[in-house]
């Protein structure tokens, strides 16, 4: 802010009276300087930078191996006594079936 002096002419007016024949009233004019302040408001801007961040999701995948069993049933066939006798026989088989796993990952882009 800044400040400014300016001076300013008026007119100042006093009454004197003056003892006569007969009182007449008489007007003294003179003139004075008074100091004036006058303030001046200026706007004053700046610049700011605010960071915007926002969350995204990507898709991460990896790959998993699960063990998979099925009972699959297999035709058992022995001899006794020179007789051949069969049946059917349930097992287990396992292998192991790679699968992909995803999933969705935040990730904050600035």
């Amino acid at each position: 802010s800044e400040t400014k002096t300016d001076y300013v002419t008026r007119t100042q007016c006093t009454l004197v009276k003056e003892e006569q024949c007969h009182d007449a009233p008489e007007k003294v004019c003179n003139t004075v300087q008074k100091p004036v302040t006058k303030y001046k408001d200026e706007e004053k801007c700046s610049t700011t930078t605010e960071q915007i961040c926002n969350t995204v999701y990507e898709q991460a995948c990896t790959t998993v191996v699960e063990k998979e069993c099925t009972t699959v049933t297999e035709r058992e066939c022995s001899y006794v006594n020179g007789v051949e006798k069969c049946w059917d026989e349930a097992r287990e088989k396992c292998w192991d079936e790679p699968r992909q796993s995803c999933k969705q990952v935040p990730k904050q882009m600035c």
